[in-house]
């Protein structure tokens, strides 16, 4: 009975031996690959046993912290500010290894998993050249910073949880990069906007300059566009010493009137000449013989014989341009 009693407890003692550590170890793996997605202000955060990842909506980054990854960063020179991107600061090349916390900008991250394998050195006919290890590794790029964070021997089952996060942080990406995108081209077409009204500015700067031009100056320039220069001419010039009203007369007829904000040079064919008081009026059509007739008011304060002569005159060349032109034989 004794001998009995002692296997027993000899037996349970050996099972208790051997399955209390099998049972913590199966509880510690459990625990390695166990995974869970959490909220946290304005954002989430995915916890593993090695490393979280906290998508930081308000503040567009995204942190991750490690007990084990490789840190890069480039080196990159001070650049100011060009085509209405922002100065980036010199940053020195930077290596590190261990316990990292990282923080991205979220514009501009990119992750990347791979399987890790075992290369075999003498595969057999027929077999895979490389076996899985049951290992991933995942890379955080950032595109912004020129850095990346590698965190290495990830279990795969840990990383395959993980890739939906990482897929939902790849969505929230690229949706902050296309309000980026419209939002810089809403600024160059402000920018381009500005620049088309300075442009128009300048233009109705330069028209001012025109306009105050000497008068003997301003008479070249419309001779010069018009084409001709008239051999019968009058001007007035108001209290600034501008033009306030111009006939320039060619015997064939052609003229070229100014008054009030107008200009035009054309012919005096299908005009109208009216006697007012101290001025005559003039109702012209435009160049292109446009219907709609232009007014000029032209002598004010000359001399009533003046204004006679020069309506008598006017009115000839006009009634001579409507008259049919014999044809010679």
């Amino acid at each position: 009975m004794a001998d009995e009693l002692s296997w027993i407890l000899w037996s349970t003692g050996a099972a208790l031996a051997l399955g209390v550590p099998l049972y913590l170890y199966s509880e510690w793996k459990r625990y390695q690959l166990n995974t869970t997605v959490v909220r946290i202000p304005a954002g989430r955060r995915f916890k593993a046993h090695l490393f979280t990842v906290d998508m930081q909506r308000k503040a567009k980054k995204v942190r991750i912290r490690s007990r084990e990854a490789h840190f890069s960063q480039q080196a990159r020179e001070a650049q100011p500010a060009h085509d209405g991107q922002p100065a980036t600061r010199e940053q020195a090349a930077q290596e590190r290894s261990g316990a990292l916390d990282v923080t991205f900008d979220a514009p501009g991250l990119r992750i990347e998993f791979n399987r890790m394998v075992r290369t075999l050195s003498n595969p057999q006919p027929g077999q895979e050249p490389t076996i899985p290890t049951g290992w991933h590794s995942i890379s955080f790029i950032g595109t912004e910073e020129d850095a990346t964070l590698r965190l290495d021997h990830v279990p795969s089952a840990v990383a395959e949880q993980f890739l939906l996060f990482a897929k939902q942080i790849q969505v929230w990406v690229e949706r902050l990069e296309e309000d980026r995108r419209l939002q810089a081209e809403a600024a160059e077409a402000a920018r381009i906007h500005a620049e088309e009204e300075e442009e128009k500015q300048a233009a109705l700067k330069a028209i001012g300059k025109a306009v105050a031009l000497a008068p003997n100056d301003q008479i070249s320039q419309w001779r010069r566009v018009a084409g001709f220069t008239g051999t019968t001419t009058e001007m007035g010039l108001d209290s600034k010493g501008a033009i306030e009203w111009f006939v320039d007369l060619d015997p064939t007829g052609r003229i070229t009137l100014h008054s009030g904000k107008q200009t035009a040079h054309t012919t005096l064919k299908g005009a109208t000449i009216t006697s007012l008081v101290g001025e005559l009026e003039l109702n012209v059509m435009d160049a292109e013989g446009n219907p709609d007739p232009h007014t000029f008011r032209i002598l004010k304060g000359h001399a009533a014989d003046v204004r006679r002569a020069w309506k008598e005159r006017l009115s000839i060349l006009r009634d001579s341009l409507s008259k049919p032109r014999a044809i010679s034989q």
